[in-house]
């Protein structure tokens, strides 16, 4: 007998809450800052007071800056946690195959959008080769972080689901960031509709097709050779500016 819907509906968002914010902010927020760090302290002194590509002051470490990382890292989180779940059921291979593949697409895809030559980040934070190391890494140990994360939440055994704990944990870690309010809230809507659409005859049946299988893998594929082709253009923008 299938679930009601509304557990269908809350036990997704629970734990794309509450994997998603927690990961989001430890490696996306955190991480990020401590790779700033690491490349403050390896750069040439005359990087201290310049205005990142992002906004950020070089150099100028701050409570609100901090906060508005770790901010970015909770949405971020959540949105990496959906789509973990959306493409979860078309994965292949063991686990290690899988969390690898993971890894390397997000650090191709996401890798390329963040390194460029058309800034001043890359250009003048060294050495170059660190600087698109570290944020290549990022989204890939976010990732398997991300994967990790979703499939201990979601197990009916995580201590994240027990008692009072399975839905004061998700609020507690909503509150302190409210950008993530709204990105939840529009999960919520879209798994409401997805439940509904899914439980058709004709999505089910499409679902279960080998060939719709075939073709998703084939669009990820495509999508992670891309972010992999323009990662490698852009570091050669970068060898030729610096």
């Amino acid at each position: 007998m299938a679930e009601p819907r509304p557990i269908r509906i809350g036990e997704p968002l629970r734990v794309l809450v509450v994997a998603g914010v927690s990961v989001g902010v430890i490696v996306a927020g955190l991480g990020s800052r401590l790779a700033m760090l690491v490349l403050r302290a390896t750069s040439d002194d005359s990087v201290v007071g310049l205005t990142s590509d992002d906004d950020f002051t070089i150099g100028d470490v701050t409570f609100a800056g901090t906060f508005n990382l770790l901010v970015l890292g909770s949405v971020v989180g959540l949105i990496g946690a959906a789509v973990y779940q959306w493409v979860r059921p078309w994965l292949i291979g063991p686990r290690w195959f899988q969390l690898l593949t993971l890894a390397s697409a997000a650090g191709a895809v996401v890798g390329s959008m963040l390194v460029h030559a058309d800034g001043i980040d890359f250009v003048v934070l060294t050495p170059t080769w660190l600087a698109v190391s570290l944020f290549v890494a990022l989204p890939a140990a976010f990732a398997v972080g991300i994967a990790v994360a979703v499939e201990r939440v979601r197990r009916a055994d995580s201590w994240t689901a027990q008692g009072r704990t399975r839905w004061l944990l998700p609020l507690l870690l909503l509150l302190p960031f409210p950008p993530a309010w709204f990105v939840t809230g529009i999960a919520a809507a879209v798994l409401v509709v997805w439940v509904v659409v899914r439980d058709t005859e004709a999505v089910r049946s499409i679902g279960a097709n080998r060939w719709v299988g075939l073709a998703i893998r084939g669009v990820w594929l495509a999508v992670a050779i891309l972010g992999l082709v323009t990662l490698l253009s852009d570091i050669d923008q970068l060898q030729a500016v610096t």
